[in-house]
């Protein structure tokens, strides 16, 4: 009996694994976001301070837009908004967490301090 619930734990744990089905390039060479809305996936590149909307299917630039921010802050993630139709940009600097609010369009809409030193 023990056998069988093994081997049946075994199948579920398979049927149940993600394989990479397909991988793309990245858009730039330093990469520290990326996030996935409106269809497409977003990345976002420390060095150069781009934001990338990218095809899924094919990794081709649709668009992107300069994240701009304070020479002293570091660009550490990245989310996109369904509900707000905003992509969301993070920044650090010290001790201090930011979040760079821009639209799909690269229009800045605001900063939020997440968190103070």
């Amino acid at each position: 009996m023990l056998k069988l619930l093994f081997v049946l734990l075994l199948i579920a744990t398979a049927a149940s694994a993600k394989w990479i089905t397909s991988t793309i390039d990245s858009p730039d060479g330093d990469i520290s976001g990326l996030a996935w809305g409106d269809g497409h996936l977003w990345a976002m590149d420390a060095v150069s301070d781009s934001v990338y909307k990218l095809d899924p299917a094919t990794g081709d630039i649709i668009s992107s837009f300069y994240f701009n921010h304070a020479a002293t802050t570091v660009p550490t993630g990245l989310a996109y908004s369904e509900n707000h139709n905003m992509v969301l940009c993070g920044g650090w600097y010290i001790s201090n967490g930011y979040v760079y609010k821009y639209s799909p369009t690269g229009s800045y809409l605001g900063m939020v301090n997440m968190c103070g030193g």
